[in-house]
C-alpha cells in the first residue's frame, strides 16, 4: 500500500472516529434528556388525551348530576341561584355556567364558609338541586391539575415547564439520530415490523417520533403561554408595544401565577383606574384577557343575575360556552367569559353591579396579534378549533408520544448491564460539540431560559464528573 493510500485510510478512519464521537455525544444528550423528560412527558400525553374529550368523559361520569329532562320552559337564573344558596347556607356564588345543551343541568360554583368550593348541579326546568361535588375533586379538574402542575402547585408547574422545554432538546437530538445515512423508506418513514430485537424497538421508537415531531413542537409552544414562568414573561411583552399586548385594556405588569382560591380574584398591582387583576390560575378566562387588568366597578349594587343575563342576551353573549363570574371585592364586576370552540368567537364582557352598565366588551377584533396567535393555538392545542378532526389529530399525537416514551424506556432497559446501572452511552475521545450545533443550543437557551440555566448546570456537573473519574 502506497503512502498516499495509507494517508487516505488514516483520514477516513479519523473522520469515522469523529462521526462516531459526535453521534455518541448527541446520543448521550438525548439519553439524559429522555431520562428526565420521559415520566413527565408520559403523564402529559395521557392527561392531554383525556382532556381532549373532557366534555364527553364528564357527560358519562357525572350523568346522574348533569342529565335533565327538557320541559317547555326554564326557571329564571335568579330562581336557580336562590335554590343553590338555600342548599349552601353562608355560601357565596362565584360562577354560573348554563347547561351545554337543553338536556344538561346548569352549574353553580359556591365558595363555602367552612370548606373548599363546591359545584352545584341544578335542573333548570324545576330549579331543584340534583347534587354537588367539590370543585377541586371534579375528574377533569384533577386531570387539569396533573397536566399543568402535577398536583403540587408552583413547583409542579416549573417541573412541567422545564420538561416541556427540554422536550425540544429531545426533538433536536432525536432528529439528528434519526437522520438517514442513505435514503430508504423502511426504517425511516415506515417501521420495519418484520425485524427482530433492538432494530424492531428502534423503529417503533424513532419512526413515530419523527412523524410526530412537528405536532409535539406545536403542542409545547401552544401550551407554554399558560406556564408560570414562560407565560408570564410572554405576557410581559404587553408592556412594550400594542402588537404584543394581550388586549387593548392591558395596562400593567401581568399578575404572576400564585396560590389563590378557586375562581377567586385577588389583590395586587393595579393600573388606574382598573380593579383587582384577574386570577391568573383561572383557565375559564382567555389568556389574552386574564393577563389584562379589568375596568373598575362602582362598587356593590342591586343588579342581579337576571338583569345581567338579559344584558348579555342583547349582545349575543349566550349559549353553552358562557361562564359568568360574580363580583369579587369592593370594585368587583360581573364578568362574562364566552369561549366557544373557535377562538375567533371569544367574548369577554364586564358589567357594573351598581348600575348594570357594560364597562367593556372585548372580542376577537380587539385582540392584539400576539393575543390572536396564543388564543388560536390554545384552542387547537385543546382539540377544539377544528372540531372532531382536531380531537382525533390530538389523540393520535398523544398516542404516538406514549409509544415513543414506552419504546425508549424498553430500549434503555434491554441494554442495561446485568448488574444494573444507568447504562448511559459512554464517552468517546474527540467528542467536542461541533460549531454547527451551537446556534441551536444558544437559540434554545434564549427562547427557553429554563433550558439555558439547566443546560449550564448539566454541563458543569458532567464536566466535573468526568474530571473526577479521570483524576
Amino acid at each position: 500500500m502506497s503512502s498516499s493510500d495509507m494517508d487516505m485510510v488514516a483520514e477516513a478512519t479519523e473522520q469515522g472516529q469523529r462521526r462516531a464521537a459526535l453521534y455518541r455525544s448527541v446520543w448521550r444528550w438525548h439519553f439524559y434528556a429522555g431520562l428526565f423528560v420521559a415520566p413527565i412527558l408520559l403523564m402529559l400525553a395521557v392527561t392531554g388525551a383525556l382532556y381532549l374529550f373532557d366534555r364527553e368523559i364528564e357527560s358519562i361520569v357525572y350523568a346522574d348530576l348533569m342529565d335533565v329532562v327538557p320541559q317547555a320552559a326554564m326557571q329564571s337564573a335568579s330562581a336557580q341561584e336562590a335554590a343553590v344558596l338555600a342548599a349552601a347556607p353562608g355560601g357565596q356564588v362565584t360562577r354560573y355556567i348554563p347547561g351545554r345543551d337543553v338536556a344538561k343541568a346548569h352549574e353553580w360554583t359556591v365558595r363555602m364558609p367552612d370548606g373548599p368550593a363546591r359545584t352545584y348541579f341544578v335542573d333548570p326546568y324545576t330549579a331543584k338541586i340534583k347534587g354537588s361535588i367539590r370543585a377541586d375533586r371534579r375528574l377533569m379538574a384533577i386531570v387539569g391539575d396533573l397536566h399543568g402542575e402535577l398536583m403540587v402547585g408552583k413547583v409542579g408547574d416549573w417541573l412541567v415547564e422545564l420538561a416541556a422545554c427540554w422536550t425540544f432538546v429531545l426533538l433536536v437530538t432525536g432528529l439528528f439520530l434519526w437522520w438517514p445515512r442513505r435514503a430508504t423508506l423502511r426504517g425511516t418513514l415506515v417501521p420495519r415490523l418484520a425485524a427482530k430485537g433492538r432494530l424492531w424497538w428502534r423503529d417503533l421508537h424513532a419512526v413515530p417520533a419523527f412523524l410526530n415531531v412537528f405536532l409535539v413542537a406545536f403542542l409545547i409552544l401552544s401550551g407554554l403561554p399558560w406556564a408560570g414562568f414562560w407565560g408570564g414573561q410572554l405576557a410581559s411583552l404587553g408592556t412594550l408595544s400594542a402588537a404584543t399586548a394581550p388586549t387593548p385594556n392591558f395596562g400593567a405588569e401581568p399578575p404572576r401565577k400564585g396560590s389563590v382560591d378557586l375562581h377567586a380574584e385577588h389583590g395586587g398591582a393595579e393600573a388606574a383606574p382598573a380593579g383587582p387583576p384577574h386570577d391568573p390560575n383561572n383557565r375559564d378566562i382567555p389568556w389574552a384577557v386574564r393577563h389584562a387588568a379589568p375596568p373598575a366597578g362602582s362598587g356593590a349594587g342591586p343588579v342581579g343575575i337576571d338583569q345581567v343575563m338579559a344584558t348579555l342576551a342583547e349582545r349575543g353573549v349566550t349559549g353553552p360556552k358562557l361562564r359568568l363570574f360574580y363580583p369579587q371585592g369592593p370594585e368587583g364586576l360581573y364578568m362574562a367569559s364566552m369561549i366557544p370552540d373557535r377562538a375567533q368567537e371569544q367574548r369577554t364582557v364586564y358589567i357594573d353591579p351598581a348600575n348594570g352598565q357594560v364597562l367593556d366588551d372585548i372580542g376577537w377584533d380587539r385582540y392584539s396579534p400576539l393575543g390572536k396567535v396564543v388564543e388560536w393555538n390554545t384552542m387547537a392545542h385543546m382539540g377544539r378549533q377544528f372540531g372532531l378532526l382536531n380531537q382525533l389529530i390530538g389523540l393520535a399525537s398523544c398516542l404516538f408520544i406514549v409509544m415513543t416514551v414506552v419504546t425508549g424506556v424498553v430500549m434503555w432497559w434491554k441494554r442495561r448491564p446485568a448488574g444494573g446501572g444507568v447504562a448511559a452511552p459512554k464517552h468517546l475521545a474527540g467528542r467536542r460539540i461541533p460549531w454547527g450545533f451551537w446556534p441551536a443550543i444558544v437559540g434554545l437557551s434564549i427562547l427557553f431560559p429554563m433550558v439555558g440555566g439547566s443546560l449550564m448546570a448539566v454541563l458543569a456537573i458532567d464536566t466535573g464528573w468526568r474530571k473526577l473519574r479521570t483524576a
